[in-house]
């Protein structure tokens, strides 16, 4: 026969204390919670990203148009008279020796950003929550060196963009003389070719839509 055993008083606390199937319900009704909560997580990070990768292509489309006007009808001449003499001169729509290297590099800025924008979006849809997980935990190592990254990129293009318009009193870049005084002089001119005052509210508006471009930025690494 056994010897007979009695049960302690440390032992009769640790069955008082020992998990009920009350908390393995309440564990499970919080797993669910917490999966609830991530994918709503998930749902507007992705959200965020497809609102940045349209503000993306908002700011490209823009310049894009702007580029493919100027390279269109940067060889097409009409007979222009000077105000000046009152003489007729063969002449572009554009000034003499455009200068086109602030509006590519905005162009190039944007089609980087749009591309960044998109790959990430892609990610977001396509590769899976594991994937998305793995992405968030690579993301959360360089969130804050892409977001100064970002943001002083666009910083310098808006920047160099704005600042290059009218320089020295010169109104040779493209989206300064399309708002130009010179320019309006030869509407009439190039009217089946270029409209000037669109182009120069495209161009204004650009830039507006490239500054909004650098917060969303920031708001979507932080």
């Amino acid at each position: 026969m056994k010897p007979m055993h009695f049960v302690g008083h440390n032992e009769l606390a640790e069955y008082h204390n020992a998990p009920t199937f009350q908390d393995f319900e309440h564990l499970k009704v919080a797993q669910k919670d917490d999966a609830q909560l991530k994918a709503r997580i998930r749902h507007l990070r992705l959200l965020s990203r497809i609102l940045a990768f349209a503000i993306s292509l908002a700011v490209l489309v823009p310049i894009t148009m702007t580029l493919v006007k100027f390279l269109t009808t940067k060889n097409t001449y009409r007979d222009v008279i000077t105000t000046s003499t009152g003489e007729t001169a063969s002449r572009t729509a554009w000034a003499h020796n455009s200068k086109t290297w602030p509006t590519f590099v905005y162009f190039g800025v944007a089609v980087v950003s749009a591309l960044l924008d998109f790959g990430t979006v892609i990610s977001y849809m396509f590769g899976g929550v594991e994937q998305a997980n793995a992405a968030s935990h690579v993301a959360s190592v360089f969130s804050w060196i892409i977001m100064v990254g970002n943001f002083v990129v666009w910083t310098v293009a808006a920047a160099m963009y704005r600042v290059e318009k009218n320089r020295n009193g010169k109104s040779n870049d493209l989206w300064g003389w399309t708002c130009s005084a010179g320019a309006r002089a030869i509407q009439k001119e190039f009217a089946g070719e270029v409209d000037f005052s669109r182009y120069c509210t495209v161009q204004h508006l650009d830039v507006c839509e490239g500054e909004v471009e650098e917060e969303s930025e920031a708001a979507v690494e932080a």
